[in-house]
């Protein structure tokens, strides 16, 4: 058990992790780090952690720091942190960029590569902020943790440990394998919901048809609604792959608008179906195999 965990940032990963660890019993102190005293206040009501402090103050006593920030926000935070730390507490993320993050601490905090861990949760929602935190959120989910060459090899252990003990089934990939994959699988979704979303904003009859708009619009752009600011960091910082993912659809799109155009009814019925039966051969079973555990 750690004597104190200390999450920065308690929205919806921060919050459910904190809300994990008092429930399995990792930690015997749980200490807030929030970027406003209304969220502070919410997260020692809702019992997410048991107390909020500046952030050094919060630090000072911790045997794991966790970042669960805006991408762009950690690199300050560890500039801040460097020099404050005993050399045997674990620091570690949730963020879903890494080599941009790694970048950052060699550049502003280099002494504290030997101690941090980069991982990434692929958990979440389109909810955000504390009170969208809940119990179960890792469970049966994947953690990413991204290996580098200054890293404890205890230190990385330990935070496999606490994930695995959440109910997480944790996978090591580099730093480069992540964000290539993780721009074409969440960061590209993400960026055709919001893109959508303003496609039809950007129409004279815009209320007609958000009124008209049926479930499978509202199911495809639910990850719309989620927080702008962590997106808007999540594009920047992994720039090069959200391009290159970018440009991988659009040649997409470019061929099934051909394809429309051409009134191709094979081509169309031959892409419309192997997009189907690659979705259910691996999506649907992927879902399936996890859910089984």
């Amino acid at each position: 058990m750690l004597e104190q965990i200390t999450i920065i940032g308690t929205g919806l990963l921060g919050g459910s992790l904190a809300r994990d660890v008092r429930d399995q019993q990792l930690a015997k102190r749980i200490v807030g780090v929030c970027r406003s005293q209304a969220t502070a206040d919410a997260a020692i009501e809702a019992g997410v952690v048991d107390q909020v402090l500046p952030l050094v103050e919060a630090c000072k006593e911790a045997s794991m720091i966790v970042l669960a920030t805006p991408m762009q926000a950690m690199p300050a935070i560890l500039k801040e942190l460097e020099g404050q730390l005993s050399a045997d507490v674990i620091l570690t993320d949730v963020g879903s960029v890494k080599t941009e993050l790694y970048s950052a601490i060699r550049q502003s905090a280099p002494s504290l590569l030997k101690q941090f861990v980069l991982a990434h949760p692929i958990a979440g929602g389109e909810n955000s902020g504390v009170m969208s935190s809940k119990l179960g959120l890792f469970n049966r989910k994947h953690v990413i943790i991204t290996d580098t060459e200054e890293v404890s090899e205890d230190m990385a252990a330990s935070v496999a440990d606490m994930w695995r003990a959440l109910g997480a089934k944790v996978l090591h990939m580099s730093l480069q394998e992540h964000d290539a994959i993780f721009a074409k699988t969440s960061h590209l979704p993400h960026v055709i919901a919001f893109s959508l979303v303003n496609f039809l904003c950007e129409q004279s009859d815009r209320a007609r048809l958000f009124d008209l708009a049926a479930a499978g619009f509202y199911d495809f752009t639910r990850i719309a609604s989620s927080d702008a600011e962590m997106w808007r960091d999540i594009c920047i910082t992994n720039r090069d792959e959200v391009l290159n993912a970018l440009d991988g659809f659009r040649n997409q799109i470019d061929k099934i608008r051909q394809d429309v155009a051409n009134a191709d009814q094979d081509a169309i019925l031959g892409y419309f179906g192997n997009a189907k039966a690659a979705r259910d051969d691996g999506l649907l079973k992927k879902a399936e195999s996890m859910a089984q555990g």
